[in-house]
């Protein structure tokens, strides 16, 4: 008897070292469960402030994956298929043209590989060559100064902070909006 290979979803966005591609059941693991509640994989993000659970989890990511104005997917290993993180466009304006970013590298494995550059890499392809946006926008802990850096190596320009506006750790933060403009996006080749 011959064991068959389970097939790999077909990528959405393939990139040189991630594949993005659509989020399915068999993510909802408990991996991705730890990641929500690892306080250093959420220290930067609006979530992990409340416990998560698998149904909490499992609510969200169908809210995402059903809401008309955003595209959530999947992070994944190009080599390995292993699902990494999720990277979103949320809030997609029609008529402005312009939609708000969102990244989680959860598995702490593959922190400093690149994925994290890759997937915000490919997401601006995606929002501007096939979405047609003008605009995209994120905002980012003034702390969190290698995700800064990295959304300025991809053309992201700081366009204010809001002070005081974010509370971790028992102290009020920073926040910075960035964007990057269509007119200002060199593509993926950056």
């Amino acid at each position: 008897m011959t064991r068959r290979r389970r097939a790999r979803p077909h990528p959405f966005l393939p990139g040189d070292k991630i594949v993005l591609r659509p989020l399915q059941a068999s993510d909802l693991t408990g991996a991705y469960l730890d990641w929500l509640n690892d306080y250093e994989v959420t220290r930067f993000l609006e979530t992990g402030k409340k416990p998560a659970t698998l149904a909490s989890l499992r609510r969200y990511v169908e809210a995402m994956t059903q809401a008309p104005d955003t595209v959530m997917l999947a992070i994944t290993e190009k080599r390995s298929g292993v699902h990494v993180g999720n990277v979103k466009l949320g809030g997609i304006h029609p008529v402005h043209r312009r939609a708000d970013l969102g990244i989680m590298l959860g598995d702490k494995r593959r922190w400093g590989r690149g994925y994290g550059r890759e997937a915000v890499a490919l997401i601006l392809a995606y929002g501007f060559d096939r979405l047609n946006l003008n605009k995209i926008y994120l905002g980012v802990d003034a702390e969190n100064s290698a995700a800064v850096r990295v959304y300025e190596q991809l053309g992201f320009k700081i366009e204010g902070t809001l002070r005081q506006h974010l509370f971790r750790d028992g102290a009020y933060r920073d926040q910075h909006v960035m964007s990057v403009l269509r007119e200002d996006y060199g593509g993926l080749g950056r």
